[in-house]
């Protein structure tokens, strides 16, 4: 073992958590039991499986693999148990297994843990291309693997799962202000898979959105023009009138990131940090949003977290950027802070005037209260009004959020008015629970939670 390998685990080790550990000794007997040379990537992922920890089984969910049916199709291939003593192994960790467990310890230090937990070396496993194959073996026929995932090859592959775990385990900010209420969604970054096909009516709203899809499709055709790299939409209608799922739908039908930014979520979030309500430590902030509140000036925060958020839509981009609340500005305490706000958005799109494109939609209830910069040429210059009499209708199956008496459709995991969670695997049985007045509770089993919580 070279000096730089021992250098990358000694530094590693320290931070591996009992569990962790656990996992890596059931990668090595597996490792040993097939009289391998050394403890490869796919060793560790089925230790991991073994171990069946439930936060990688929840890791597992948001990216679409069902760990149930991996662990039974690993023991019909490789006999693998469901349940083994955890022993002493001497045998070695490969090169590869190693760069596995140092990617592990990024990810756990990018979500402020101290400690490298089983979920992190499911990720740093996750990454590396060798696991390909081994996924496809243990992944079931009946789920569908996008194209992406059996064709990308070698570095491909991580950009490929990289993205993945971006949109679907780290990129979503939920905050909680007060424990009597759900969390709410302050910023995510997704690929929706929706489209326009998958609501019900408002026909005419959809037809006006087309021209996003076009803008973000044909950028060859309106490069020539004034506006090549910036359209900009301003949504006007109530909340109950699904904007969300609109945008949601554009971007779905433009194969393009979404990228979101809860005006209100970051106004009550910031203010609960101002009263000494909640810490910005409690917060569970990815690391990059965590340095934005950390180290500037409380006056300074909200429009420094909105420059991260167009920041982000540029690396992102071509993609669209969802300002959602926006006369939520009108909230902030004074006149000062609201202006800070506002000229920060104007110089922000302003400075989207260069390639690659980026779509900024914003919703409001109440056009009167903004700023008229914001609605010059160049900026939010297109509105779609939406009637508060009528309300979207998925297509597709529904289920009511208690919380806030929306519908949303029957695969998501969260509401995306409130952001609390709509279902979440029993445990004990592995039946979807639903919430019913506030609580969990599970049909099958009996098993009740009395708390709301993100699944």
């Amino acid at each position: 073992m070279s000096t730089v390998i021992t250098e990358m685990y000694i530094r590693a080790f320290d931070r591996l958590a009992s569990s962790t550990q656990a996992e890596i000794r059931l990668a090595q007997q597996e490792a040993a039991r097939m009289k391998a040379p050394e403890v490869y990537p796919e060793y560790l992922l089925l230790g991991v499986l073994v171990q069946a920890d439930d936060r990688v089984a929840k890791v597992m969910d948001l990216m679409d693999f069902d760990i149930r049916a991996m662990r039974a199709q690993a023991a019909e291939v490789f006999g693998l148990q469901s349940s083994m003593e955890v022993g002493d192994s001497d045998l070695p960790l490969s090169r590869e297994s190693l760069l596995c467990i140092e990617w592990a310890l990024a990810f756990a230090l990018q979500m402020h843990s101290s400690l490298i937990l089983p979920e992190h070396l499911l990720l740093g496993v996750l990454r590396h291309p060798s696991i390909q194959p081994l996924l496809v073996l243990l992944s079931p026929l009946e789920n569908v693997l996008p194209p992406s995932f059996w064709f990308a090859i070698g570095p491909a592959y991580t950009i490929y799962i990289d993205q993945l775990i971006q949109s679907r385990v780290r990129e979503q900010s939920t905050v909680s202000f007060q424990k009597s209420f759900p969390r709410r969604i302050l910023r995510r970054s997704e690929r929706p898979v929706i489209t326009f096909a998958d609501i019900r009516g408002f026909d005419a709203a959809k037809h006006d959105l087309q021209e996003v899809v076009d803008f973000l499709n044909k950028s060859q055709v309106v490069q020539s023009s004034e506006r090549s790299y910036f359209c900009g939409l301003l949504l006007v209608g109530p909340p109950c009138t699904d904007r969300t799922l609109l945008v949601q739908a554009t971007a779905g039908e433009a194969v393009v990131p979404l990228i979101s930014l809860s005006i209100s979520a970051l106004v009550e979030m910031l203010a609960g940090i101002d009263s000494g309500a909640v810490s910005i430590e409690d917060l569970e902030l990815p690391e990059d949003e965590y340095n934005v509140l950390k180290h500037n000036e409380p006056s300074q925060r909200g429009r420094k977290m909105i420059s991260h958020v167009f920041g982000q839509a540029r690396k992102t981009s071509p993609c669209i950027l969802l300002i959602d609340d926006l006369d939520a500005v009108e909230r902030l305490a004074t006149e000062q802070e609201r202006k800070q706000w506002l000229n920060q958005l104007v110089v922000k799109m302003d400075g989207l005037g260069n390639p690659p494109p980026v779509a900024v939609i914003a919703t409001t209830s109440r056009i009167d209260v903004l700023d008229p910069a914001l609605l010059n040429p160049g900026r939010l210059d297109r509105q779609i009004a939406i009637s508060s009499g009528f309300i979207a209708q998925p297509a597709a199956q529904t289920k009511q959020c208690l919380s806030c008496n929306n519908e949303a459709l029957s695969n998501w995991k969260y509401c995306i008015y409130c952001g609390a969670s709509l279902a979440q695997v029993c445990s004990n049985c592995g039946t979807l629970l639903v919430q019913v007045e506030g609580a969990r509770y599970c049909f099958e089993c009996g098993t009740q939670w009395n708390s709301i919580k993100s699944a």
